[in-house]
């Protein structure tokens, strides 16, 4: 009789239980770390509503609950795919630019000039760039006087201490920065190189590729776009 019907399912099915929740592999090894995707959800919605207690249905607020969980799940996900694409468009926005990154290489190009930056970490009232080649031998120094706290940035004509012209290729540098009673002021070198690739793979985050023959670097290196 109906009135004497009982039934072992509970009336609100909100969660499985413990064990094997998502299909075994075709191999036979389970699937432990499968996602659940919309198939996945319907099918488990069907056989919860096709074994639910027909003395005790699933409330209608209860099932309009589970979809508003599912679907806030699929906008996260959607929202996030979004977001990395879009990220992936910024940084493609970068090829062509200068950027400065950590280190303290001068690329001297065919135009005859190249540009370095440096951070001083407070005022300085005196400033020196010493530029070196491969091997470390001073070649030239600018006297670029007194700078202010922050990023600056220097430029370099491609001319030898003795007048004569350097010949195109990577060079080095070397920041002096004094302040008031000579004070040594901390400085940080940046090398300024355009950038000519990006890179949004691998397990270490994206990479920017630099022309002149330097190697790639982090993104998270770059100090200034100009």
């Amino acid at each position: 009789m109906l009135g004497s019907a009982s039934s072992t399912m509970p009336a609100n099915v909100v969660s499985l239980p413990s064990g094997d929740q998502l299909p075994t592999a075709a191999n036979g090894t389970n699937a432990a770390n499968a996602s659940l995707n919309e198939n996945n959800f319907f099918q488990l919605l069907t056989a919860q509503l096709q074994n639910q207690d027909p003395l005790n249905p699933m409330s209608a607020s209860d099932f309009a609950a589970q979809l508003a969980q599912f679907s806030t799940a699929i906008g996260v996900q959607q929202l996030q795919a979004t977001q990395t694409s879009y990220g992936n468009i910024q940084l493609s926005g970068l090829v062509g630019k200068n950027v400065a990154v950590t280190g303290n290489a001068l690329n001297l190009g065919t135009s005859g000039t190249a540009s370095g930056a440096f951070n001083l970490a407070t005022a300085a009232t005196d400033v020196t760039v010493t530029i070196g080649d491969t091997a470390g031998n001073p070649i030239q120094i600018l006297n670029l006087g007194a700078q202010p706290a922050g990023t600056q940035g220097f430029t370099w004509n491609g001319q030898n201490a003795d007048g004569s012209t350097a010949a195109p290729g990577n060079y080095q540098y070397l920041v002096s920065a004094t302040g008031p009673k000579a004070a040594v002021v901390t400085t940080t070198s940046y090398t300024v190189a355009p950038v000519t690739g990006v890179n949004v793979g691998g397990n270490n985050g994206p990479t920017i590729d630099l022309g002149a023959g330097l190697a790639p670097v982090p993104l998270s290196t770059i100090q200034q776009v100009f």
